[in-house]
């Protein structure tokens, strides 16, 4: 009975607005990566398990790190698209160590949904976020604040509408 339905002229009718509705959709707004869009993206990743892993000293009060993450693209398109993600994770590797949503006072400080780790006086949130632009390298400064003694590891992975290379740097 369903494919009955599913052919009646009706139905031919519906299916051909929303595919011009789509349509349309797709042509005003701008184009993104992923599959419905059919639009090809390239992870662009080391081949180690984590970029960067550090064991920080003791600090009683936040303090800031710094890390350059540098995309460079392989050239094939004049302006690509590309997107920076961080797995970031505190204290250990685990699923346990990744940030969540901090609802609350953790090491003295109150939060309102600021996303970071803390377990006891150790802490580590989020911070600020720039990206700049030359030719085909794209370099994002992200600032992250730790209080307490512990051990970080990040891994930073992008998805690109061509190939290319990454490279993470602590700066401060």
């Amino acid at each position: 009975m369903d494919g009955v339905t599913t052919a009646l002229p009706e139905q031919t009718l519906v299916r051909r607005v929303r595919r011009a509705a789509n349509l349309n959709r797709e042509l005003k707004a701008a184009q993104r990566m992923s599959g419905a869009s059919g639009q090809l993206s390239y992870e662009i990743a080391t081949t180690n398990t984590w970029d960067l892993t550090q064991a920080l000293p003791n600090k009683t009060s936040q303090t800031l790190l710094t890390f350059e993450v540098t995309v460079t693209t392989d050239g094939t398109q004049q302006w690509p698209e590309v997107r920076l993600y961080l797995d970031v994770r505190a204290g250990g590797a685990g699923p346990s160590n990744k940030f969540t949503y901090l609802n609350g006072s953790y090491a003295g400080y109150l939060f309102a949904a600021k996303l970071g780790w803390s377990v006891g006086g150790n802490l580590m949130t989020t911070g600020s976020q720039t990206r700049t632009m030359t030719g085909n390298q794209h370099k994002w400064i992200v600032n992250l604040y730790y209080q307490g003694s512990f051990t970080y590891y990040l891994k930073a992975t992008a998805r690109a509408s061509c190939g290319g290379t990454i490279s993470v740097v602590r700066t401060a």
